[in-house]
């Protein structure tokens, strides 16, 4: 397994974690197998947000003798009515479900407390204001049932709120190359650009799209991302217009490449579908290659970097995606952080002799010589 920090937590994940999502209605025999599996191969990410018996009870066990191993990612928000999952914002409902996932679970505390769920403007709102479902995280975290705060959303201009707002420490979103390239739903009543003016100091950047500006405003401020469905749901998998079909250890791979991404977790439904995920760990770099992405025309990815190094080698030994990566998020915030990860760098932009070799090798014509030449006038 290979481990990152998963943002200002300080915690170490495994980059390859486990959504428990697809194990919900599959017995104990099944959810154990597949637990372990993961656990066994350095998995230490484990996501559940449901609030079904069933799922939380085999997760229980299959985590006997293994507490101390997972990173427990749970959530508040979410509760079975009349048995049916439902969003709650009811401080008690969501106790009371709270304490129940730690019963079942065999625990005393999750390790990230998701604010589940949190999509439209005044949902937001509701959540975090006063006396709002944030509230209810902080009292558990000051009791020590919960170790550090995060939230779930599929929605740009929401996220940025929540990430700018200080309160999280982790952000669970969406992402996939699908989900990147096409244009983004935007609440109907406030606009990207309007939260960006109102949270400085991140701007528009015409050449990044919306999704591509929220993982580096979590860069900046060292929020972590965990992503979750990288799949698609397996629409990636499946025969479309374009005729590109990706597999699992290309959407990984692609979700990996992204500022911010600490761990990604797919849905495993069976062991197989586990190990096919884990195979990312041991996946040649043709294997890992999301270029053929480009093929598809819904997907308008010329001219952005993707961070996929698929430029090298360079002949000086610059890490073109990683540099690169580090100067997109620069332009959000030049954060002390920003600055550290570029001194940090073995080989400066400014060792770039313009030879243009990377440029021809970029599968999306990005021009890394100006990029380059980018990171020289910002750093040094």
């Amino acid at each position: 397994m290979i481990y990152r920090k998963l943002g200002r937590t300080g915690l170490d994940v495994g980059i390859v974690g486990l959504g428990l999502e697809y194990l919900e209605f599959e017995p104990e025999k099944t959810v154990v197998s597949v637990v372990h599996e993961a656990i066994d191969n350095g998995v230490n990410y484990i996501d559940l947000f449901m609030a079904s018996p069933g799922i939380r009870d085999n997760f229980g066990k299959a985590l006997k003798n293994k507490r101390q191993k997972v990173i427990i990612a749970g959530h508040i928000g979410t509760v079975m009515r009349d048995g049916k999952y439902s969003r709650s914002r009811d401080n008690t409902e969501c106790q009371t479900f709270f304490d129940d996932l730690l019963t079942r679970l065999r625990t005393d505390y999750v390790d990230v407390l998701m604010l589940h769920f949190v999509d439209r403007r005044e949902d937001y709102e509701r959540v975090f204001s006063s006396g709002g479902l944030l509230d209810l995280a902080q009292k558990l975290k000051q009791q020590g049932k919960a170790r550090f705060i995060g939230m779930s959303s599929h929605n740009v201009p929401t996220s940025l709120q929540a990430v700018n707002s200080g309160y999280i420490d982790v952000l669970m979103f969406s992402l996939n190359p699908a989900f990147d390239t096409l244009p983004e739903e935007v609440v109907p009543d406030v606009s990207l650009k309007e939260i960006l003016d109102r949270q400085p100091p991140f701007a528009i950047d015409e050449a990044v799209s919306a999704r591509q500006a929220l993982y580096h405003a979590c860069a900046a401020q060292n929020v972590a991302v965990v992503a979750m469905k990288p799949y698609a749901a397996g629409v990636l998998f499946r025969e479309n217009p374009s005729s590109i079909i990706l597999t699992p250890i290309q959407c990984l791979s692609y979700a990996l490449s992204q500022p911010a991404v600490c761990t990604v977790v797919p849905g495993c439904k069976n062991v197989s579908e586990m190990q096919a995920a884990l195979a990312f760990l041991e996946a040649t770099d043709e294997e890992k290659d999301f270029s053929a992405i480009d093929s598809n025309p819904m997907w308008k990815l010329k001219g952005n970097c993707m961070y996929c190094n698929h430029c090298l080698p360079c002949p000086v030994s610059i890490d073109i995606g990683t540099l690169t990566k580090i100067v997109d998020t620069a332009d959000f915030s030049m954060g002390g952080t920003v600055v550290a990860e570029y001194e940090a760098l073995s080989v400066k932009a400014s060792a770039c002799t313009e030879c243009g070799v990377c440029m021809e090798r970029c599968p999306f014509g990005v021009d890394v010589i100006a990029n380059m030449n980018r990171a020289v006038e910002i750093f040094e």
